[in-house]
């Protein structure tokens, strides 16, 4: 009996998965799903007001200038796995209720890992760039994306050293950076941990301004705080140096704009069936070698950000 994952295998899937609670994956509000593999530039720029350009090759060499670049092409995210033949008899003898407790358990493995995947490629997207590892035959390259430059700024002072005053005045100094670019509207602002630490002890230690918290946000002062939650693995070219990386770095402080045209993107996949862009696509096939059935995952996400609505402020090092 060969084991066929269905429609509506993936759709329970999808459906049974927590709620997203990704500070970077939360920001793209709007998820589009877009029927092309290839996305027009000039549709990018009246979206989001700026142009990401994929970097191609071994160690991301550009191969034209990109104002000679029209289209640019997202890459998947395709898992290979297999049920064993044994996996196969117990899927055989099973109830209807087991044998959907081992497709799920499969898929279930799989959407977690798209998942993890599209949030680290928002991740990255936040702070302007991706730059990604991605297997090309038996080696990994990386998976480079340009949207342009985040403004910056660096201040002279420790976290350590923050007051209240001085707290409200970077909020304000990173509101006035996007501002003056156009970007309105409300705002957020995401901090690595240890500012974090630093505002909620500000807030705990002050009465003029009113606080309200919540499962990882604070609103102080009109200002809402969101501490950064994200975390990824990146895996060097080398296929072993493995680094822990977060969405923002210690001693980081950023602002976005909570409405600047940013959207998540899943695009047409790379399949001769499944014709329709969908966030998540699986199917089985059975070997030829009679040792089991292939299992086949994909997606392709693609955040679309506009740099225009994000800015960086790092504190000093400590002593």
């Amino acid at each position: 009996m060969a084991i066929i994952v269905k429609p509506e295998d993936v759709a329970r899937i999808i459906a049974a998965m927590p709620a997203e609670t990704s500070s970077a994956r939360l920001y793209f509000r709007q998820t589009v799903n877009k029927n092309t593999t290839m996305l027009a530039l000039s549709d990018i720029k009246s979206t989001v007001g700026n142009i990401p350009v994929i970097k191609r090759g071994g160690r991301g060499v550009r191969p034209v200038m990109q104002a000679d670049i029209e289209y640019i092409v997202p890459q998947p995210i395709e898992i290979d796995d297999t049920f064993s033949a044994t996996e196969m008899i117990d899927y055989e003898r099973a109830t209807n209720m087991g044998k959907q407790q081992i497709v799920d358990e499969k898929l279930t493995r799989w959407a977690k890992v798209v998942r993890d995947t599209t949030k680290a490629l928002c991740c990255q997207a936040m702070k302007g760039s991706i730059d990604y590892m991605m297997q090309a035959g038996d080696q990994l390259v990386r998976y480079q994306v340009d949207y342009g430059d985040v403004s910056g700024t660096e201040d002279a002072a420790k976290v350590s050293e923050m007051t209240v005053g001085s707290l409200v005045d970077a909020f304000e100094e990173l509101a006035e950076l996007i501002s003056k670019k156009g970007v309105g509207g409300e705002y957020e602002y995401p901090v690595a941990h240890d500012v974090y630490k630093k505002v909620v002890q500000l807030a705990a230690n002050q009465t003029k301004f009113n606080v309200t918290t919540g499962p990882g946000f604070i609103d102080f002062g009109g200002y809402h705080v969101v501490r950064d939650n994200d975390t990824y693995i990146d895996v060097a070219e080398d296929g072993v140096t493995k680094t822990t990386k977060h969405m923002l770095d210690d001693r980081e402080m950023m602002i976005r704009a909570v409405s600047a045209g940013q959207e998540l993107d899943f695009l047409r996949l790379d399949d001769t069936v499944q014709m329709q862009a969908v966030p998540l696509y699986s199917f089985t096939k059975e070997r030829d070698d009679q040792r089991g059935t292939d299992l086949y995952v994909k997606a392709k996400p693609f955040p679309l950000v506009n740099v225009k609505g994000i800015a960086v402020k790092k504190f000093a090092a400590e002593a």
